[in-house]
Parts: structure tokens; sequence; C-alpha cells
């Protein structure tokens, strides 16, 4: 999967410790998602598995994140389930990621 390949590149090259740490744990969520959108038998069994595994700290603000992790959800059921559509998966990562840094920088 591209956003694989894409993150686990920037962890490679990644010269902070706080993000390369995170990428590593995002590598490790996605791959958990990929596995429990194979496994699905539908999209709506993969929201409720794939909500909390981790997203923030605890997963105790994940919530706050459903209307940005949703379309993520969906986009890789729909890649796992046999689709090809690599783009939308990172793209949905993109626009979910940059609204989860938000929220974890107030955890900070």
């Amino acid at each position: 999967m591209k956003l694989l390949e894409m993150l686990q590149s920037r962890a490679e090259t990644e010269d902070s410790y706080f993000s390369k740490a995170l990428l590593k744990e995002d590598i490790a969520r996605v791959e958990t998602l990929m596995t429990k959108a194979k496994a699905a038998n539908d999209l709506d069994s993969l929201m409720k598995d794939g909500l909390y595994i981790g997203w923030t700290k605890g997963d105790l603000r994940t919530g706050e994140l459903r209307e940005f992790l949703a379309p993520l959800m969906s986009a890789v059921f729909a890649l796992q389930q046999g689709g090809s559509d690599e783009q939308a998966v990172i793209e949905s990562w993109i626009t979910f990621n940059q609204e989860r840094m938000k929220v974890l920088v107030h955890c900070l």
C-alpha cells in the first residue's frame, strides 16, 4: 500500500525523535486498520472496529476525529476489498492526520 510506503519512507528519514516515533506508531495503526478492513464483512463493522485502535493517546480524543477518520476507514475498506484507489487513501490520510495533529497538540 502506497500510504504505508510513504509513512515508512518518512520514518526512515525523519530527524525528530517525536515525529519518528509517531510515524512508527502510525505504521502499526494503519497495518491494524488494513487487517481489520480485509476481515470486515461490511463498512459498518470496520467503522466500529477501526475507530479505537490508538489514534489518540488512550483513544480519549479519537471521537473528536470521527468525521475525519471515517473517510480514511472507508477508503482503506474499499482498497482492501479489491478497490484500486490508493490516492483516496492517501488524501483521506492527509486530511485526517492534519486534524489529528491539532487535537494532539492540545494534549501536550
